[in-house]
């Protein structure tokens, strides 16, 4: 009686959450963060494969300022992944902060990876099919996956509070 008991209060426990609906508050926010990190770094690393890849068709400054920018889009999330950083911090003192020096320090680990997915998905042109096809889908997904993580990191700070 006692084992039918359980499993009756069981199956009412799991049934009133199961038809509540789909929650997207059971989440590890570092665990997210650290992935789409990790994938925006892989994204990186292929755009620059590609760069290197077509540096013959390239001239000097454009190989260089192309490399520049996606190895220093490869080094700000290098080193937030590294040191397991997620923007909430950054975010609240963005916003409680009034002196614009500190803003911008905090603005631009925000938005980096963001404002240089776009940068880089609007001025860097290959000229090879191939190389050009697997460049924009990287810069894509590095862009797409900044633009969650971004909307991810706003969504703790203004809804849950976090």
């Amino acid at each position: 009686m006692e084992l039918l008991c359980s499993r009756q209060i069981h199956h009412k426990t799991m049934q009133s959450t199961t038809t509540g609906g789909f929650s997207f508050d059971n989440y590890d926010l570092p665990y997210v963060v650290g992935t789409a990190r990790g994938m925006q770094m892989m994204c990186c690393i292929i755009q620059l494969l590609m760069i290197y890849s077509e540096s013959a068709n390239l001239s000097m400054f454009w190989f260089l300022l192309y490399s520049v920018l996606c190895a220093y889009n490869l080094f700000h999330l290098s080193k937030r992944w590294y040191y397991n950083i997620d923007g909430r911090y950054d975010l609240k003192q963005f916003i409680r902060e009034s002196e614009p020096t500190i803003r911008v320090q905090y603005g631009a680990a925000i938005l980096t990876p963001t404002i240089l997915g776009l940068i880089i998905f609007c001025t860097i042109e290959l000229q090879n099919g191939l190389v050009h096809s697997i460049f924009k889908l990287a810069t894509i997904a590095q862009l797409l996956l900044a633009i969650g993580q971004l909307t991810l990191e706003f969504y703790e700070v203004y809804v849950k509070g976090n």
